[in-house]
């Protein structure tokens, strides 16, 4: 039976496309003006004349084109360094021959089909609307079977069905974009952190000495990082309005679809479950493209080993605890140690003097030792109800990605919900 579009979904893809179409003409007229007003500062202006009817004609068709130059760009980021393989025939258990059968039982074109040596278990559609690609991993072929395997690219040949791959390419190259530019962000805020940590521990002169040296490079990577740090949030902001339209919405529909095609919503929650992994170790693949059209949220990118991935939860809280955290366990250190090297040196004049008061000059090294541990404990409150709410909360910020897919477990109970609706 041949799959029709879900109309819910549709109109939520028409406000995330509408959304995405504003966006791209505000970036489109911000980049005019400003190139207008450079050339009016130069002494250069442009004699183009048009009316306004013209110009929102123009910036419109601009704006479209603009996605889909993202949308491309979305499907070659989510499988870059992935490498994957068309199949020729059927392919490795005769998954070319599955996405046929599926692809003309719900009467969409028949996409292509590729296989990326990837152990991690995933499958995606990349490509335009008339000339998809499924790419499935080895590891998806290997975790699966036959069953849960056309469940799985019957879910994939649904979004095909729903019309959805242009938008939630377009959002991919979002995600793309914002990921470079969140890696700069780390970055330039690395080099901030080394030279002011460098510059305190060098001390008030030679740090102020060196610090003179330093302000140009310092003002321009303050600058750098004042602007790309904004432009990342923003872009992460619509990022999370746009899925927010119908990430969830798409991923339900695909499911219902899916479950339509292979007429076993059992299958599908299964192969949902087997995929989504609880047991492997996750990586932070929020802001992954592969992991925005995968079906699960899970990353294919080979950048990061296993264990190894550069999370903002370690990054932030590292450079928070080197910055602030540190400095008060550093000073802290200092008061233990000054006070202990007291208590030793009271210590020793005691025991040169009268070898009769050894228990009595061990008492005053005990309490010298009470002291510096009060000294200690003066610092000590404001690290715990100061610093730790701040470095939490700093790094709740920084660290808060969108969800790019329902939980898993919701998605299972709405298939469970239909197994049940046809067993009855």
């Amino acid at each position: 039976m041949p799959l029709t579009p879900d109309r819910r979904l549709q109109g939520r893809i028409a406000a995330a496309f509408a959304l995405v179409v504003g966006v791209n003409g505000l970036v489109l007229s911000v980049l005019v003006w400003s190139i207008h007003r450079l050339l009016s500062a130069s002494g250069r202006s442009l004699s183009v004349e048009l009316g306004v009817p013209a110009s929102v004609g123009a910036l419109l068709v601009g704006a479209i084109g603009l996605v889909a130059v993202q949308a491309r760009y979305g499907s070659l980021t989510a499988v870059s360094g992935l490498e994957p393989e068309p199949i020729d025939g059927d392919g490795p258990r005769n998954v070319g021959a599955r996405v046929r059968r599926l692809a003309t039982q719900a009467d969409v074109p028949q996409p292509a089909v590729a296989v990326a040596d990837c152990t991690e278990p995933n499958c995606l559609t990349v490509g335009s609307q008339r000339s998809p690609t499924i790419v499935v991993t080895t590891g998806l072929l290997d975790a699966l079977g036959d069953t849960e395997l056309d469940a799985a690219l019957a879910h994939e040949v649904a979004h095909l069905a729903n019309r959805d791959l242009t938008v939630v390419s377009a959002v991919a190259a979002i995600v793309a974009i914002g990921d470079r530019l969140l890696e700069r962000e780390r970055m330039l805020r690395g080099v901030l952190v080394a030279m002011i940590v460098f510059v305190i521990r060098l001390g008030p002169v030679f740090g102020l000495m060196l610090l003179f040296v330093l302000v140009a490079p310092f003002v321009a990577i303050t600058v750098g990082f004042l602007v790309v740090s904004p432009v990342a949030r923003l872009l992460l902001g619509i990022y999370a309005i746009t899925l927010g339209l119908f990430a969830k919405a798409r991923e339900y529909a695909a499911d219902r679809g899916a479950s339509q095609l292979v007429g076993d919503p059992a299958a599908v929650a299964s192969a949902l479950e087997t995929l989504d992994g609880g047991d492997r170790p996750k990586r932070d693949a929020r802001l992954d493209a592969s992991a925005t059209l995968g079906i699960v949220s899970q990353s294919l990118s080979i950048d990061w080993a296993d264990g190894e991935g550069d999370e903002d939860g370690d990054a932030d809280e590292s450079w928070f605890e080197r910055l602030f955290v540190g400095q008060f366990d550093m000073w802290r250190e200092n008061v233990s140690e000054f006070g202990n090297r007291q208590s030793e040196n009271g210590f020793d004049q005691q025991r040169s003097s009268d070898r009769g008061a050894v228990d009595a000059d061990a008492n005053a090294s005990a309490g010298a030792g009470d002291d510096s541990e009060s000294k200690s404990w003066i610092v000590e409150p404001l690290v715990k109800p100061v610093v730790d709410p701040i470095r939490d909360r700093i790094r709740q910020v920084l660290t808060w990605r969108p969800p790019t897919h329902p939980t898993t477990e919701s998605r299972i109970e709405r298939l469970q919900m239909l197994e049940r609706r046809r067993c009855d």
